[in-house]
């Protein structure tokens, strides 16, 4: 049996939420995949054990077993409206991998009332989780952080041209946190030299940063993926982390997290963040 949800209760103003490191599918859901759709490669791997300092700070996690094959439940079902998406990026059941690959053997497809099923049986618990979680944070704290963190394969050809940056930023344009906390986030960019920062491009949130984030509120929401090169030796099956990139990883995630909770706690400024362009002569006098 899948277990769905997957929380570690504690108090700091911080929430940890994991929505595609899961890696369990349920075996009649298995049989029917193709040998590449079992390969599962659009998972953010091993990311709950780069994320191994959560207890130290006292963050309450928020994650599934399930893989996102069976559902991801930073999607939103409301597109299953209209029909199942054809783009796996935002396809609730995805039916191909990132690359445009089959998940699926020939008429095993899973239809509206099966993605129905999953919809009431996956997703709506876990938001249902989730919303918990932040209400009792809430009542504790008068500013919450919900950290949303995923990976990525760096090179995906029908996804994006070249190398994925880095590090990747999602805050719904502005609306689901304070520029504060995309200022803590963005600042990893200075522990991956030459790695690359894009903000609102490749992830713009997703559907938890969507729904959760109301800084009017107090809940700040926002939405890091990682190239998985972060930490990864070979972005293929078994996705082999590396030693020495996972203690860098690990680290700067930890000092990111801390900086949060700080930030939420008033006891810590955001840093400036330095200007993407440089500015005209006329204005650098």
């Amino acid at each position: 049996m899948v277990k769905m949800i997957v929380v570690e209760e504690r108090s700091s103003p911080l929430l940890l939420v994991l929505p595609h490191s899961g890696q369990r599918i349920p075996r009649e859901l298995e049989r029917r995949m193709t040998a590449t759709g079992r390969l599962q490669t659009d998972l953010s791997w091993h990311l709950d054990q780069v994320a191994d300092f959560t207890s130290d700070l006292n963050i309450t996690v928020l994650r599934t077993e399930a893989s996102r094959l069976v559902i991801d439940v930073d999607r939103d079902p409301l597109r299953e409206a209209t029909g199942q998406p054809a783009d796996p990026s935002v396809a609730l059941c995805p039916l191909t991998t990132m690359d445009g690959k089959r998940i699926y053997q020939a008429d095993e497809d899973p239809g509206p009332v099966e993605i129905d099923e999953r919809r009431r049986l996956f997703h709506e618990p876990f938001h249902t989780a989730l919303g918990l979680q932040i209400e009792r944070l809430k009542r504790q704290h008068r500013r919450v952080v919900l950290f949303n963190v995923q990976s990525m394969r760096s090179r995906i050809k029908a996804r994006f041209p070249g190398e994925l940056p880095m590090i990747n930023i999602g805050n719904c344009q502005g609306r689901s946190c304070q520029e504060d906390v995309t200022s803590i986030v963005a600042s990893l960019e200075r522990d991956f030299p030459n790695g690359g920062l894009a903000e609102n491009d490749i992830t713009t949130g997703g559907f938890i940063a969507q729904q959760f984030g109301q800084p009017r509120e107090g809940v700040h929401a926002i939405t890091l993926v990682l190239a998985q090169r972060a930490y990864i030796r070979h972005e293929t099956p078994p996705f082999e982390m590396d030693k020495e990139r996972l203690k860098q990883t690990r680290a700067a995630l930890r000092r990111v997290s801390d900086d949060l909770i700080n930030w939420a706690n008033g006891a810590q400024k955001a840093p400036p963040r330095p200007l993407l362009e440089p500015l005209p002569d006329f204005l650098s006098v």
